[in-house]
């Protein structure tokens, strides 16, 4: 019997009688698989949607399914991934991924004959999931409270989501699946220098296969790794074949990975994360786990999302030790120490922290709703927002007002990359002025989404493709041109390259400066040593590195022909702006193009106090709020303001640099009339003007929750230094704080108050979180040496109790 079997029951009775339920199961319990079959066998529902994050799982669990109910993909069991949809009337139990829930509930939001939603693997909280769970939650409450929502996973934050949840007026009850089909026995190896880990794999799956019996799953970053280690074990004996399984292999190559070995022989697969959930590879009592991923991270200020490596967390490595144990007791070797393995994050963060949100932000807009008026679990930085809000309107999905447009809806249709699907819209509108636009645009998105590299030039790039095509991108090629209905060419249109680019990535359009390029979102960038060109203007594709500021790949951009064809990215501007370096203002009317200046022409009309202060303004968001010197009260205001929004999110708004930057005229411009020369403005103190974001009611909770200054039982008021990670310091003459028992409370006990007791020439003799616990027990030796060191001043038996003091014994 199955570990989900025993609980049946009761989760039936749970989703009977609440709207939505919470399912903890080990990996081979059974909750992806007999799970869903045994509530439509048993007529508990009639449609059922199952969400599962990977196409490859997605695919072979509804295979699965299929094969147990003797029936084809299509019949009673479905399935729906991109480019590929196996559905009829007498299907009731339907495997989708992410993207595909969104576009069904986009374009039905009642979800017409459906009765159950569930989201399987919820534990690794993608964006499309954690979206498609918050339009779910709105249908739920305003259309259909008939539907069920039921979430499972081996690793899940329950504690977490279920609070949130609650906090949301849904309450969520969790049922646990205890115990697993078979047990895994777990082998740690530490490793003596991190750097060379890769170097390790192929020894350990050698030790592996001796030790044990049966094939083996290897878990590795990608398909770099997969390739070394694949050519480290050509030695191994003629009963062991070696297979590789990624997300981007074929159908058939996949299968050939995850079917059962020949009698008489092993396996040893070399995978990704792709393998982590919801797949059983026959016949693996083996997993060797190297604790890395390939994740993608977003950064902000050049708008590039960047494939990394990182450790993954625990809850990812207990996903990946359950492939050993889902047919028979299995075994998990891990890479690195079990202290290691313990430093790990608990679980992984959720992407909607991490990643550029322009499509999710798009997504709502269609919905209806702005991201913070929907139910979710983690909410993304206001940074994130204004992000994706910039970039939409360059795309055109947006007007000024951020309201969705036409452009925006088509987008959203196309499913695909919001850029490489805006980029497509256009180059046919374009058509008619631009001949071979189109065509050139297929071939442009058959190279980027195929990740084929030959040449940092991408007409270069495209070439060598049309001449010499590899598999990968004759593929993505052949599936673009079938669905647009377009036929190959011989010779592309070039010259039309740069306004492709320019409609994908109007963000990356750039300017030559110094040894490098502005972008025109404001972010600078470097070029990497195989890029020759030394053109004035770029349109960049792809960008990246340890910075995410690299120039990997790009063209030369023709500024007049683009504006021609693009000009709702350019406008006119006056600007006034200080350079340090010469010392003045500077007054030009320019042709702007985001943050690039693509002409300027010096305007010679009077600089008044609104281009002056605009100027000021411009200058502090360049330099951040350091050019203000002497400013540790406001500072120390800052910390507190950012920690109350972080103990209190429902009574104060998200306080942080980044946000403070970007709303510079709205808190700070009042302020800055007056000043009219760089050293003035150097020496301006802010902090008024930071304070009175808050209204005076917040002001003043904030001076009892998070005080400046505290007052002592000396009757002196103290000065506490406040930081953004970590506790706050109290430094303060030992005999001060005589008759205070325990150790003050901030934020009503949310924020640890570290207090550093000092001698009276104000030397540090003890830092202590835990007042009552150091008087009844070091005190005692810090007494005795500071009698004899202090003998004018007060050193009681009971500190606890005593009277404080500033003074020496004969002045109290």
């Amino acid at each position: 019997m199955l570990p989900v079997e025993e609980i049946y029951p009761s989760l039936v009775e749970t989703l009977s009688n609440n709207s939505m339920a919470l399912l903890q199961a080990p990996p081979g319990a059974g909750k992806s698989t007999w799970l869903p079959l045994q509530l439509i066998r048993d007529n508990h529902f009639k449609h059922i949607i199952m969400l599962e994050p990977r196409r490859l799982a997605a695919r072979n669990i509804a295979s699965y399914l299929a094969q147990c109910q003797n029936e084809n993909v299509g019949q009673s069991i479905g399935l729906r991934i991109r480019q590929e949809k196996q559905v009829s009337p007498q299907t009731k139990l339907e495997i989708v991924t992410e993207g595909m829930l969104t576009r069904m509930l986009q374009n039905d939001p009642e979800l017409t004959g459906i009765d159950l939603i569930i989201f399987d693997e919820f534990h690794e909280r993608s964006i499309a999931a954690d979206m498609a769970l918050a339009f779910a939650l709105e249908t739920q409450s305003a259309l259909r409270e008939d539907l069920k929502i039921l979430i499972m996973s081996a690793t899940l934050d329950a504690t977490h989501i279920t609070e949130k949840l609650l906090s949301f007026d849904h309450i969520c009850p969790v049922l646990t699946s205890e115990g697993r089909s078979f047990p895994i026995n777990e082998v740690y190896i530490p490793l003596k220098d991190e750097t060379r880990w890769l170097a390790q794999i192929p020894r350990i799956i050698k030790q592996a296969l001796a030790e044990q019996t049966g094939s083996l799953l290897v878990f590795l970053p990608g398909q770099k790794e997969i390739n070394f280690v694949a050519r480290n074990l050509t030695d191994l004996d003629e009963t062991v074949s070696v297979f590789s399984l990624f997300g981007e292999q074929n159908k058939h190559i996949q299968q050939q990975a995850i079917k059962p070995a020949e009698i008489g022989k092993r396996k040893v697969v070399l995978t990704t994360n792709v393998a982590e959930t919801s797949l059983t590879i026959s016949g693996i009592r083996i997993v060797i786990d190297s604790g890395k991923k390939r994740a993608a991270k977003f950064n902000l200020k050049t708008g590039v999302t960047e494939l990394i490596t990182s450790n993954i967390s625990q809850s990812s490595a207990v996903q990946r030790a359950g492939r050993a144990g889902r047919i028979e007791a299995g075994i998990v070797y891990r890479l690195g120490s079990r202290q290691t393995f313990e430093r790990r994050n608990t679980h992984d963060i959720p992407e909607v922290l991490s990643s550029d949100i322009s499509n999710f932000v798009l997504e709502a807009k269609q919905w209806g709703a702005n991201i913070n008026e929907l139910c979710l679990l983690d909410m993304p930085s206001s940074g994130q927002v204004v992000q994706a809000e910039k970039l939409l309107l360059m795309l055109e999905a947006t007007d000024i007002k951020c309201k969705l447009t036409n452009t925006g809806q088509k987008i959203l249709n196309f499913g695909t990359d919001i850029r490489l699907a805006h980029m497509l819209i256009k180059a046919e509108v374009l058509e008619s002025s631009h001949p071979g636009i189109s065509l050139l645009a297929v071939y442009l998105i058959s190279l980027i989404e195929s990740r084929v590299k030959t040449s940092d030039e991408l007409s270069v790039a495209l070439n060598s493709q049309m001449t010499n095509p590899h598999p990968v991108f004759k593929k993505q090629l052949t599936y673009w041109l079938s669905r647009l209905k377009l036929k190959p060419v011989h010779e592309l249109a070039l010259s039309h390259l740069n306004i492709l680019l320019a409609l994908a990535y109007p963000d990356r359009v750039a300017k030559k400066r110094g040894q490098g390029y502005l972008l025109a979102n404001g972010a600078g960038a470097d070029l990497s040593d195989n890029y020759w060109h030394d053109d004035e203007f770029i349109a960049i594709a792809q960008m990246g590195g340890a910075k995410g500021s690299r120039i990997f790949s790009a063209t030369p951009c023709d500024m007049i022909s683009l504006e021609l064809a693009l000009p709702h990215l350019f406008n006119e501007k006056e600007v006034c702006e200080f350079d340090e370096k010469a010392g003045r203002f500077i007054h030009e009317n320019r042709i702007m193009l985001g943050a690039i200046t693509v002409e300027a022409k010096q305007n010679h009309a009077g600089i008044d106090q609104r281009l002056r202060t605009s100027a000021w303004l411009d200058l502090i968001e360049k330099r951040g709020l350091d050019l203000f010197v002497e400013n540790k009260e406001a500072e120390q205001l800052f910390i507190r303001m950012f920690l109350a929004a972080k103990f209190y999110p429902d009574q104060y708004c998200e306080i942080n640099k980044d946000c403070l930057l970007a709303s510079l005229d709205i808190w700070l411009a009042p302020y800055l009339t007056d000043i009219k020369k760089l050293e003035q403005l150097k020496k301006f103190n802010y902090y008024e003007a930071l304070k009175n974001i808050f209204d005076w009611q917040m002001q003043s909770a904030l001076d009892i929750l998070l005080p400046f200054r505290i007052k002592v039982p000396s009757g002196s008021n103290v000065r506490i230094n406040y930081q953004l990670d970590g506790p706050a310091k109290l430094a303060v003459r030992m005999q001060e704080v005589f008759g205070l028992a325990n150790t003050p409370m901030l934020a009503q006990g949310k924020l640890p108050l570290l207090m550093e007791l000092l001698s009276p020439a104000k030397r540090p003799l003890q830092l202590t979180q835990d007042l009552s616990t150091f008087w009844q027990g070091s005190y005692k030796e810090i007494q005795k040496e500071m009698k004899g060191r202090y003998p004018k001043h007060f050193w009681p038996d009971d500190p606890s109790t005593a009277q404080a003091t500033n003074r020496v014994k004969s002045k109290m």
